[in-house]
């Protein structure tokens, strides 16, 4: 089977439990900017970074996955989303995420301006920061609760990122 199937060559995409959106509905941008950032975080991943930072971008990779599927189902079917037993993006990941940032270094001096350490992980994880503060962006795009929750996370990522960068700066 061709990965090639031309069905998105009208400007529509196929949408879980069926039916056809709009590859412009704000649930696939959304999804479309998650899907970028996931993809810049497997660039930090193998940026000669700590292992302990590895393991941690590794769950979030995880976490985002299930976002992502989270946002692409409509309002309507995200109940029977759920019930089928799909992950999802609760408090207890956003705890998580915010147990993460209370365990870093938070004193930096000066402006960041990315990359003017010249550690390479450091720029990607910038790169990867940005890339997710667009993310949280499309996902308010979407308006409902799950959105929401979506939203709180990618927040909390940003923030990790943030600080992320400034520590591999300083090494």
């Amino acid at each position: 089977m061709s990965i090639i199937t031309r069905g998105g060559d009208d400007g529509q995409t196929d949408a879980m439990y069926g039916g056809r959106v709009s590859k412009l509905s704000p649930e696939v941008v959304a999804v479309g900017a998650v899907d970028e950032l996931t993809s810049a975080l497997g660039v930090v991943r193998v940026s000669g970074i700590s292992d302990e930072m590895q393991g941690q971008i590794n769950t979030i990779q995880d976490h985002l996955v299930a976002l992502m599927g989270l946002l692409s189902v409509p309002a309507a079917k995200r109940e029977k989303y759920l019930a089928d037993g799909f992950p999802s993006v609760t408090q207890v990941e956003i705890d998580w995420l915010e147990s993460v940032a209370v365990a870093m270094p938070t004193k930096f001096d000066g402006w960041a301006r990315p990359g003017a350490a010249g550690h390479k992980g450091a720029a990607w994880v910038d790169m990867a920061r940005t890339i997710c503060r667009r993310a949280e962006l499309a996902a308010w795009g979407i308006g409902d609760d799950a959105s929401v929750e979506a939203c709180r996370f990618l927040n909390r990522l940003s923030d990790i990122l943030w600080l992320w960068a400034r520590k591999l700066e300083k090494e």
